[in-house]
């Protein structure tokens, strides 16, 4: 996606994403206004680097507990998914950061239950074998980090992703800032997926996502070691690696049955192991 010499239009991505998710809640609404025979329906959304994740814990809570069918809905992105769970159109909302001020008056229940590291990557096979913070500042002001030309993949700016990478690298989060204000050539991606599709398919191509998306969606991606330390929930335990991105389910109070059973099949013992295998460090009890 390309924008104007002009630079990155702000309001452009918050009209899309507000059109984007009034689709997605009367889809939601359509869905739990319908009879379910089978028995009873849970509704998950919200941020994109999740989705794959909670597709795969989805299927294995349905195969554990019959009568259950879990739906998890196109990427609404975390503030999405909150405003969602606060509408009451979905049961669970994905997110990835704490509530803001804003949100915390929402009075919504909040529970972590693992983190995952925030990755650069490229498209499987590219040479390209580790990245530096002031590589990838290089890369953002002239498109060769290292000495090779990229084609860097942003985010908007107010995404969990972004919001992440400039809380933790503020020279990183100005240069990202000044390339979608002022550079006509700045690609940007609105969701976690389709960040990982152009990855994916653009052979100069450099982004960021999480572990987790890439390993549950089983992407054609290249993980890259970051000022020289390996992406992995082992890194993160040992506090070597610095971007880590908390996961949470966000839930009205007093939530349904459904919602409290799946609550605790994802703090269960076979779910932590399911976690770790596609890239998060797991938190909260296991049972």
């Amino acid at each position: 996606m390309r924008y104007p010499s002009k630079g990155f239009d702000m309001s452009l991505t918050k009209k899309k994403y507000r059109v984007a998710l009034s689709c997605v809640l009367a889809i939601v609404g359509c869905l739990t206004a319908q009879p379910t025979l089978a028995g009873e329906t849970l509704t998950l959304g919200g941020n994109g680097g999740a989705l794959g994740t909670m597709k795969r814990l989805g299927s294995a809570f349905e195969q554990s507990h019959p009568g259950y069918t879990v739906v998890v809905l196109p990427s609404l992105g975390t503030s999405g998914g909150i405003k969602a769970v606060a509408k009451g159109a979905i049961d669970i909302g994905l997110s990835a950061r704490l509530l803001t001020d804003q949100e915390q008056k929402l009075g919504l229940d909040v529970t972590e239950y693992a983190r995952t590291p925030l990755v650069f990557a490229v498209k499987a096979g590219h040479p390209l074998t580790g990245l530096s913070e002031a590589g990838f500042l290089n890369m953002l002001k002239v498109g060769r980090p290292q000495g090779q030309r990229m084609r860097p993949i942003l985010r908007p700016t107010n995404d969990a992703e972004s919001t992440l990478i400039s809380r933790r690298f503020p020279e990183i989060g100005a240069a990202i800032e000044r390339r979608l204000a002022s550079r006509a050539d700045a690609t940007v991606a609105l969701t976690s997926q389709e960040a990982a599709d152009l990855i994916e398919k653009i052979p100069d191509a450099i982004g960021f996502s999480t572990l987790s998306l890439i390993r549950s969606e089983n992407r054609q991606m290249k993980v890259l070691p970051f000022n020289g330390v390996v992406p992995s929930a082992a890194n993160i335990a040992n506090g070597t690696y610095p971007l880590v991105m908390g996961l949470y389910l966000v839930t009205q109070p007093n939530p349904p049955e459904r919602v409290r059973r799946f609550i605790e099949f994802v703090h269960s013992q076979p779910v932590a192991r399911l976690l770790d295998e596609l890239g998060n460090y797991v938190v909260g009890p296991r049972k």
